[in-house]
């Protein structure tokens, strides 16, 4: 037998072959890591989980001055005149989780306060309670985990 090559065609060696087998497959190897790596990375929130979108009801479902607590989504949803604000129930000073008082907001780990508001009324704690977005869409009032505020810094 006689090997005949198409002129101006090259001759793929043995070590070039394994080299191109070997790049191929590393190549194959990092784009499936990769996109694993992003498959897992990428954020998948849905309505009702901690760190998606929450509906709670009409506006008019809430009287003023009501607080209303939202277990899954970790916050208090509280109305103060035609205001809503999603507070987060978790403590600014180490992250306990606070309880709710008949004058708002008390940790009971260390003994920090918050009013109603979710303002600072008894350190350790530096800030106010953080709050999460609330939007108010045709009536429904929808609050949002995912954006969260930090609360202002306060000394009390």
């Amino acid at each position: 037998m006689s090997e005949e090559t198409p002129a101006g065609a090259q001759k793929v060696t043995r070590r070039e072959f394994l080299w191109y087998a070997w790049a191929s497959s590393l190549a194959l190897f990092m784009a499936g890591s990769g996109g694993a790596t992003l498959a897992f990375a990428y954020p998948r929130f849905k309505e009702g989980e901690f760190g998606g979108k929450f509906y709670m009801g009409r506006v008019e479902d809430f009287e003023d001055g009501s607080v209303t607590p939202n277990r899954d989504g970790k916050f208090f949803l509280v109305r103060i005149g035609d205001e809503f604000k999603a507070l987060y129930q978790v403590c600014t000073h180490l992250g306990c989780l606070v309880r709710q008082t008949d004058e708002g907001y008390a940790c009971p780990c260390h003994g920090s306060k918050f009013a109603k508001d979710g303002r600072l009324v008894a350190s350790p704690a530096p800030r106010d309670l953080d709050e999460f977005a609330v939007e108010i869409i045709d009536g429904e009032v929808w609050v949002d985990t995912g954006a969260k505020t930090k609360g202002q810094n306060r000394n009390v």
